[in-house]
């Protein structure tokens, strides 16, 4: 990759797990096996999700694409958007009660203190759960990056994953003591 490229004005780790995004997850069309052919498809299909951030109602955002579809798209081509799920994008206070004690407890299993890093924010019922139990939600993981999480060959590091486990007994002790 040549340069970084995306929405002005922001970092690229802003980018990567603060802004909204539209992705395009596959696309399928034409003649897809080995060799070439020269063909005009008849039919196309993408596969997107959008990265809501927080203050950002899904039925608002569908809405936006498909006017912004319907602005954009051809006369003489026919499409379909179907909408297969969607919700709510939360963010957790890195000051509230829960991230502190998090902070500490991973300070204590790793013996220095934690990076913050915004991801996850989207996962659908991050923003249920901190509406209806009435707390922050804290997302933390322990994996590593070649552990291929949700991916082929996915996998755990086993001493990083006790080393989390630990972590998260002193989170719920540390939860309990400033209760």
């Amino acid at each position: 990759m040549p340069a970084l490229w995306g929405e002005e004005g922001f970092t690229s780790v802003e980018r990567e797990g603060a802004r909204p995004t539209l992705e395009i997850n596959g696309m399928l069309s034409g003649f897809t096996g080995e060799g070439s052919k020269t063909i005009i498809p008849a039919w196309a299909m993408a596969k997107i999700s959008c990265r809501l951030v927080p203050n950002q109602d899904p039925q608002e955002v569908l809405e936006q694409l498909k006017a912004y579809l319907a602005e954009k798209m051809p006369k003489t081509v026919r499409y379909e958007l179907k909408y297969l799920s969607g919700g709510k994008a939360s963010i957790s206070r890195i000051d509230s009660k829960e991230s502190l004690a998090y902070a500490k407890a991973l300070e204590a299993a790793w013996g220095v203190a934690p990076v913050y890093k915004r991801e996850g924010g989207s996962i659908g019922v991050v923003p249920d759960l901190q509406e209806s139990v009435g707390v922050e939600s804290i997302l933390g993981g322990f994996g590593l990056p070649d552990d291929n999480i949700h991916a082929p060959n996915e996998h755990l590091h086993l001493p990083t994953w006790y080393r989390g486990i630990n972590a998260l007994i002193h989170f719920f002790y540390n939860l309990k003591r400033e209760a």
